[in-house]
């Protein structure tokens, strides 16, 4: 056999072996991705976007509900990192990451309807929500301008008083708290720019506190509890269906064992079943309200001795979801 042939040989050998391999690899890999499907840790994709590997039991066996309209739209916004020494929101990723899979499982929401950011910047915000002069932002233009489009909008991460208006505002990542009226968004405007969308409805959730304090620790040093009285709660208008994740003066707690903020992790147990009380297979923003103060003020009193009773306001008869 000359060598010519002999290189031939070879050469057919080695690439043999190798798509040998190459096939083992992917039968073995598609077996893993099996097996961790089936135990609910699979890390999963939509986009550019992963969602976090499951640890809790609201991450897995994700029930099915039926398909949101065409035009439905929401934005999910979760903020962990911040600068300027604020502490960060450990699981907000998380939890941000876990909506957005029941938008799409259980509320039926195309995935390309759903606008997700992480570590929100002030301008993101403006951007998503417009500002008090101008209004309209990205949400503004993703909606049917003829009114069909329902929308749900989720924040978790800091929320915190003005030290010298009293006023609530949602903390950027790239916010000093010392400096809100610049560098915050504030509550009010968020409100009043989404009563401005066209939308048939609108449903906000906010896991967040406005006492200055959080699981994390504080975000003002050294500042006395009177400076971080909220003045009066913002008042959202008639139109919006807003939850709470606790009081004025209470501070949002952690369930650190579920790896979720205690607030997300029930409205996440909520939209899986627990919380269609009657059973009809219809999920309102009522029920999701009874059930939210029956288990998170219990379960904050024992993992952390204080007390976090969630709030909801606007039109309690609105359908979050259907089961199928």
């Amino acid at each position: 056999m000359n060598r010519s042939i002999r290189l031939l040989l070879i050469s057919a050998l080695i690439l043999s072996g190798c798509a040998l391999a190459e096939s083992i690899s992917n039968d073995l890999g598609n077996y893993g991705k099996m097996v961790k499907r089936q135990a609910g840790i699979e890390t999963q994709s939509n986009g550019n976007n992963q969602t976090s590997a499951a640890v809790s039991d609201v991450d897995s066996n994700i029930p099915s509900g039926k398909k949101a309209g065409p035009s439905d739209i929401a934005v999910v916004i979760g903020n962990k990192d911040y600068s300027e020494g604020v502490p960060s929101v450990d699981f907000a990723h998380r939890d941000a990451e876990y909506v957005r899979e029941y938008l799409i499982t259980t509320l039926g929401y195309d995935p390309d309807n759903i606008l997700f950011e992480k570590d929100a910047t002030l301008s993101t915000f403006n951007r998503l929500f417009g500002t008090l002069e101008s209004p309209r932002g990205k949400l503004s233009d993703y909606v049917d301008p003829n009114g069909s489009s329902s929308v749900f909008i989720y924040y978790v991460g800091h929320g915190a008083p003005d030290l010298e208006s009293h006023e609530a505002y949602l903390v950027p990542s790239d916010a000093d708290p010392r400096y809100l009226k610049s560098g915050g968004y504030k509550l009010d405007t968020l409100y009043v720019n989404l009563s401005k969308v066209v939308a048939k409805e609108t449903v906000v959730v906010l896991d967040a506190c406005f006492s200055g304090n959080s699981g994390g620790g504080e975000l003002y040093k050294g500042v006395s509890a009177i400076s971080l009285k909220l003045k009066a709660p913002t008042r959202a208008p008639k139109k919006l269906t807003v939850f709470s994740s606790s009081s004025a003066d209470q501070v949002s707690n952690w369930y650190n064992e579920q790896e979720h903020s205690l607030f997300t992790y029930y409205f996440l147990k909520g939209l899986g079943g627990e919380a269609d009380n009657n059973k009809d297979r219809t999920l309102t923003a009522g029920e999701m309200s009874n059930y939210l103060n029956e288990k998170v003020p219990k379960m904050s009193r024992r993992l952390a001795g204080t007390n976090q009773t969630p709030t909801i306001s606007g039109d309690q008869s609105v359908v979050l979801t259907r089961f199928e």
